[in-house]
């Protein structure tokens, strides 16, 4: 972390005579900035998720022939997005934990504005990553442009981004690898994995982005429960790390 950005930090934490609700928009807004600062730094992290996307998209072109059902289409996209968000989600505690300033930001942070910073950075990279994935299989001919499959890859991002925040900040705390992250994420983002399957192909087989909207609401739902409860528990979490 820069001095720039602790300054940024240390400036969002300081009492003013704002509201609580405002002061706290501020905080979550500041850590939201410093992890986009984090990632733009961080170019061989963004240079290898581009190349993981584009060797994969090629390999699944050679692998399977031209013409094959919505299924396996589905199954493409999602596998290939499974993989990527495990080496997206959890690289931000895991970048701070390597560079010593993560017991910087306990100190001054609260557990909740970290959480939802920390969150909604991880939330817009997947976004973007999955879009960015979707693009390069419909260049390479592998599936075809539905908007549906955009609404849906969106709700799975938003879905596995707020699923898997509280584990990515338990195994940066518990000092443990980034593999350990990939391992225990597997249950927690498989509920997604198999509902985001199931409408993409819904919408691929040739139905409108309605036919899928029970799976969108819920992926969200899903989603809505899992991060309430990590909300939760991640005060004392980060009060024990």
């Amino acid at each position: 972390m820069t001095l720039r950005q602790r300054g940024l930090l240390d400036n969002c934490f300081t009492l003013s005579r704002t509201p609580l609700v405002n002061q706290q928009r501020s905080a979550v807004a500041a850590i939201l900035r410093k992890e986009i600062l984090l990632l733009l730094r961080s170019r061989e992290a963004v240079a290898a998720e581009l190349y993981f996307l584009v060797g994969a998209a090629l390999v699944l072109t050679f692998a399977f022939p031209q013409q094959f059902d919505a299924t396996i289409q589905a199954g493409a996209i999602w596998v290939v997005f499974y993989f990527a968000a495990m080496l997206t989600v959890a690289r931000s505690y895991v970048i701070e934990q390597e560079r010593g300033t993560l017991r910087y930001l306990m100190h001054v942070a609260p557990g909740d504005v970290v959480y939802w910073g920390k969150l909604l950075a991880g939330v817009l990279w997947l976004v973007i990553v999955g879009l960015i994935e979707y693009a390069v299989l419909m260049l390479v001919g592998l599936v075809p442009f539905r908007l549906g499959v955009a609404v849906v890859l969106v709700a799975g991002c938003i879905a596995i981004g707020g699923a898997t925040s509280l584990l990515a900040a338990i195994v940066a705390a518990a000092q443990l690898r980034g593999w350990v992250f990939a391992a225990i994420a597997f249950p927690v983002v498989m509920p997604v994995f198999f509902v985001g399957v199931d409408a993409t192909a819904t919408v691929l087989a040739g139905s409108t982005a309605t036919a899928a909207a029970s799976e969108v609401a819920v992926m969200l739902l899903y989603v809505t429960i899992v991060a309430i409860v990590a909300w939760w528990l991640f005060p004392f979490i980060w009060s024990e790390a």
